[in-house]
């Protein structure tokens, strides 16, 4: 269950409005999501860090304008949900778990640029909890560096390149599985257009191929 913050950060819709905090200031930490988990996942999609607008309303990816819900929703050939009663149905239909990598941190605004001092999520010992899950799709460019970083150094110091797939046996909490865990790199839902992805078609073929239905999905 997702529960409300009591201490949202503010909100700021436009990238130009944003400045880094003077080195001088000290951010006052901010406490990301619990994860939200179905009876039996199958997948793990995890962001980087909620936003200041998810943060405030309670949600993950509240923000009305980015794209995750759009892009798993096509993903699955299904209509996007409105409404958090319809996004968790979603997700247990799907057994999709959502989380992020990182479970605190300091920041001004909502940008992965402006995060610093972060501490990570206990990912390795979630999956174990759960030998169902097969794949972990990380959202992002912000969200792959700091699973390698802080939660999987196993898999090695290169960057993941966007849409490379890794396995990963997590060395401190080995899972059930011969093969272990597809973890790939996927296109940020962020609504910020880049010179690559300038739309949610753009960047949909990579979560379908990864996420979408496959003829083993019981």
């Amino acid at each position: 269950m997702v529960e409300t913050l009591d201490s949202p950060q503010l909100y700021c819709a436009h990238a130009a409005c944003w400045k880094p905090p003077p080195p001088s200031r000290r951010l006052r930490p901010v406490t990301g999501f619990p994860p939200l988990v179905p009876a039996a996942p199958r997948i793990l999609i995890l962001g980087s860090f909620p936003s200041a607008r998810s943060l405030a309303c309670g949600q993950y990816y509240g923000y009305e304008r980015n794209q995750f819900w759009l892009l798993v929703a096509q993903a699955y050939g299904e209509k996007q949900p409105v409404g958090w009663d319809e996004k968790r149905a979603f997700l247990a239909r799907n057994a999709i778990a959502l989380w992020d990598v990182i479970a605190s941190c300091e920041r001004m605004g909502s940008r992965d640029d402006a995060i610093r001092a972060e501490t990570p999520n206990p990912i390795a010992t979630f999956v174990a909890s759960f030998p169902g899950i097969e794949r972990i799709a990380l959202n992002g460019g912000k969200a792959a560096a700091s699973f390698l970083a802080l939660v999987a150094p196993e898999l090695g110091r290169r960057p993941f390149a966007l849409g490379e797939t890794r396995i990963w046996q997590p060395a401190s909490a080995p899972v059930s599985s011969e093969r272990g865990i597809l973890v790939r790199r996927l296109p940020s839902s962020s609504p910020i257009p880049t010179q690559t992805f300038r739309s949610a078609a753009d960047k949909l073929p990579f979560w379908t191929e990864f996420l979408g239905p496959r003829d083993d999905k019981g």
